[in-house]
């Protein structure tokens, strides 16, 4: 029997019974909910929930007490559907010494439907705000299949499970029941409950029922195992016996505990027991057991030696892993080889009077095949009045650079930015000194650019975003859309140019080398390495 096992997660513990073993799973509640799992499509649901809140609504009132319904909605959790009910609203009242303090109470239900499972969640003698700890309850349900270990933290029900965080709650209960088709006089349960009374533990107990039991109850009973059992961190105690029935039937009765913690879902109450020599029919004298002594005890320490509390796997990562390294700016690739990198490529085909269909500079994703170049030569007078454009396709495959890594294409810009003024004469000359700029420096708008390289506009809400300009430029005011007007357009003009600042995010590599060299010079430290990465000359 326990040759084959399968692992079940019940609660928020799995545990391994025989492959063939059959379970059945009740008792399931959270947070004074009770849970109710039915498989059924979409239609049956509707029908059923529709039939529910027929009944309760026809119900009407009986003296203090509003029978029907107080209040009925959709459901509102993502990717379910379902109906909420609010029902049976009940008045009374306490003494409190002289003082009469009210009370109210109410009846809900919520009811949700995906993935062709439905589950349902009631309490009785409840209050109106427990409508919206039950939608939060159900937002938090994932289904899984049959069998299925969820990867992620929370409570297992029957086909679904409770992902962590929930809502705060101080109670979950769960049980299930294991039995055998070859030998139905044997059957195990498992239970996890609210933990915490710890002044009568199973030692405990059976220690009272044995001085309470007369000598022939003594005399029939034997223990074959007792003490304190430490299950996988989990610290129980456990008792073991075989009893010698009225009818000489000979079964066996075996029991676990944990005690738990009070009010702390994560250490509940455990207790697996195990009952041989069953009788098949209700009421029945108990039977001997069909198993060995031995086998039972094998079964049961098979089983119960398998309790342990489920570890999640750890969540995925919240952003997206980086993109491995790949080949350095520049490289080259052929057309039908597998993109090696996502990026900026430039055709090396084409010249002037030349084009390349789709630009000379195209976005090309990584693992992609790369394109064959279309050609497009100039179009004659007469080409122009026909709207016809020649095209020649290279007898060999063309070739691709990489020019920018980008993972992500450009966004093209529909409007025109604002362009940077003329270089100056002065600094164009050789004898123009070098200007020291490193990452980070900031300039404003009108004044002159101290060294080639990407600036980043200083506006979050710019067109702009990171340009380049060379050294000696006057740079640029930033630009602006202007908000569309009541009926889809502006009532001025459609962007608006304003001064901006600056900051320089990488240097021209012309530029850093005159850097490095002025500060070996000078006996300053290098330059610093670019914020948008290592450079070519590093």
């Amino acid at each position: 029997m326990t040759e084959q096992m399968k692992t079940v997660c019940i609660g928020r513990f799995l545990i391994d019974i025989p492959a063939q073993a059959e379970i059945t799973v009740s008792r399931e509640r959270m947070a004074g909910f009770e849970i109710q799992t039915v498989e059924e499509d979409d239609a049956a649901f509707q029908k059923r929930v529709a039939e529910r809140e027929a009944d309760i609504d026809s119900r009407g009132r009986e003296q203090d007490h509003e029978v029907g319904i107080v209040d009925a909605r959709d459901l509102r959790v993502p990717n379910m559907v379902g109906r909420v009910f609010v029902y049976g609203r009940s008045r009374g009242y306490v003494m409190e010494g002289d003082r009469r303090v009210d009370m109210e109470s109410v009846a809900v239900e919520a009811h949700g439907h995906m993935n062709g499972l439905s589950f349902s969640l009631s309490a009785t003698e409840s209050s109106e705000a427990r409508a919206r700890t039950a939608e939060a309850l159900l937002a938090r349900l994932r289904v899984r299949g049959e069998g299925e270990i969820p990867s992620v933290p929370g409570f297992c029900i029957r086909r679904a499970v409770f992902a962590d965080p929930l809502p705060a709650h101080k109670t979950e209960h769960i049980a299930m029941h294991i039995g055998f088709a070859d030998h139905p006089d044997v059957a195990l349960a498992f239970a996890s409950f609210p933990g915490g009374d710890t002044s009568r533990s199973l030692l405990t107990r059976y220690r009272d029922m044995d001085a309470e039991a007369s000598p022939d109850e003594m005399l029939r009973v034997s223990r074959l195992r007792s003490g304190k059992r430490t299950i996988n961190d989990l610290a129980g105690e456990e008792v073991l016996e075989r009893v010698h029935e009225m009818n000489f039937a000979t079964t066996y009765g075996f029991v676990w505990e944990t005690q738990g913690m009070p009010d702390d879902p994560q250490q509940p109450f455990l207790s697996l027991e195990l009952h041989g020599g069953i009788s098949p029919r209700p009421g029945g004298k108990p039977i001997d057991t069909s198993l060995h002594e031995d086998a039972v005890l094998s079964l049961w320490d098979s089983i119960s030696s398998s309790i342990r509390l489920r570890k999640s796997d750890p969540p995925p990562p919240t952003d997206p892993a980086p993109e491995p390294p790949g080949p350095r700016l520049g490289a080259l690739a052929t057309a039908g080889e597998v993109c090696p990198q996502s990026g900026w490529w430039k055709c090396r085909e084409g010249g002037p009077g030349v084009d390349v269909q789709g630009g000379s500079v195209q976005w090309i994703r990584k693992g992609d095949r790369m394109p064959q170049a279309l050609l497009l030569p100039r179009q004659t007078l007469w080409q122009k009045l026909r709207g016809l454009q020649p095209s020649i396709e290279p007898s060999q495959p063309t070739t691709w650079r990489l020019v920018d890594k980008r993972l992500r294409p450009r966004t093209p810009t529909l409007v025109t930015l604002a362009p940077p003024g003329p270089v100056s004469v002065a600094l164009e000359g050789d004898i123009a000194p070098v200007q020291v700029a490193a990452p980070g420096t900031n300039v404003r708008t009108g004044e002159v650019c101290p060294a080639s390289g990407w600036w980043r506009c200083g506006e979050t809400h710019a067109l702009d975003g990171t340009r380049w300009f060379p050294r000696g430029s006057t740079l640029p005011a930033a630009t602006f859309q202007v908000p569309v007007g009541m009926f889809g357009r502006s009532a001025g003009p459609e962007v608006i140019q304003r001064r901006s600042t600056w900051q320089l995010m990488r240097i021209a590599e012309a530029e850093r080398v005159a850097l490095l060299v002025e500060s070996v010079q000078e006996g300053q430290p290098e330059p610093g390495p670019s914020p948008l990465g290592p450079s070519t000359l590093a």
